[in-house]
């Protein structure tokens, strides 16, 4: 017969762990966390979080530490995160690309988004334009259209390498449009656009401010943005949906935490987030490096990934486009 004081020890053994895991959630957090940025110091992620990061320190009280684990278009630093203790303590900022994207072209990738991380927050949305070289004779979409199909395989387009966002928006705009474009691969952003700028190449689909400055120097000209808004600095250039070519993919930056976080430190960490992007100066700042601030709660977050996830998907089908 089990006596009174082996009942009271069975239960404490029980609920004694469940209660030190509800004490860590509810004091989260109570030591420094560390946000792991998946490529080299002064990206847009690496920008983003340092200034979002400042914010969420005076919330929550704790400092949160930023490490760059650069390298693998990104796959490095995510599944390093990915790996570590879904408590709160090691966080993730990542953009669709590396996350979403790229797994789907490249079987050798460990991690899946949905499997292996658990949504925070979404900063804001990426948008890419079509930059053309100076002198190239169009004016708007439609002559660059027209004057592609006049000269089919002559006309080229950079991008910074075989099955990368660049080259999947080029080849979903040729297949929709119904042109035939040479395709250029670079090693990087920064020579795709420089062999732009020198006309060695016709035009390129990257985030628009890569080609931002050139462009208002008179350098590059911007003919269409991505997804379903023109980009609010340069509201002068319509989207390719307005001109009658679909292309309304577009890219997001977020902060993600391993698999398995408790819901309450989630939702802290993106109450905690949001506040500094519904900030007005901070909204400000994140339109100048190239991010439509959003702010979403981690559910919401997620359903944009599974959204997402199917039309990239069905994206790189279309496309064609394969990884080196």
């Amino acid at each position: 017969m089990i006596n009174r004081r082996t009942l009271l020890l069975a239960t404490s053994s029980v609920l004694a762990p469940a209660l030190l895991r509800a004490d860590a959630v509810s004091s989260y957090p109570n030591r420094p966390v560390k946000i792991i940025v998946p490529a080299p110091p002064g990206g847009q992620s690496d920008i983003t979080i340092r200034l979002i990061a400042d914010g969420i320190r005076e919330t929550l009280g704790q400092p949160f530490v930023i490490e760059n684990r650069g390298g693998a278009s990104g796959a490095i630093g995510i599944d390093y995160a990915a790996k570590q203790p879904a408590d709160g303590y090691t966080l993730l900022v990542s953009v669709a690309g590396g996350l979403v994207v790229n797994p789907l072209f490249d079987s050798r990738i460990p991690f899946n988004a949905l499997r292996d991380l658990a949504p925070v927050t979404q900063f804001g949305l990426s948008t890419n334009c079509l930059f053309v070289r100076s002198g190239l004779p169009v004016q708007s979409l439609r002559e660059l259209v027209q004057y592609a199909k006049s000269r089919p395989g002559e006309l080229t387009y950079a991008s910074i390498g075989n099955g990368t966002i660049s080259q999947i928006y080029a080849k979903l705009f040729a297949n929709t449009a119904g042109i035939n474009l040479l395709h250029v691969p670079f090693k990087g952003g920064s020579a795709a656009v420089q062999e732009l700028i020198a006309g060695r190449v016709d035009m390129m689909i990257i985030d628009f401010t890569t080609g931002d400055q050139p462009m208002r120097d008179g350098l590059l000209r911007g003919l269409a943005v991505t997804g379903t808004k023109r980009w609010p600095l340069s509201a002068e250039i319509p989207t390719f949906q307005e001109q009658q070519v679909p292309l309304p993919l577009i890219g997001w930056n977020g902060l993600f935490a391993p698999k398995g976080t408790p819901q309450p430190t989630l939702k802290r960490l993106a109450e905690a987030a949001n506040r500094m992007v519904q900030d007005q100066d901070n909204r400000d700042r994140l339109l100048k490096i190239g991010l439509i601030p959003s702010g979403t709660t981690p559910d919401e977050f997620e359903a944009i990934i599974r959204f997402d996830t199917e039309q990239w998907r069905e994206a790189k089908k279309l496309a064609g486009a394969k990884p080196e």
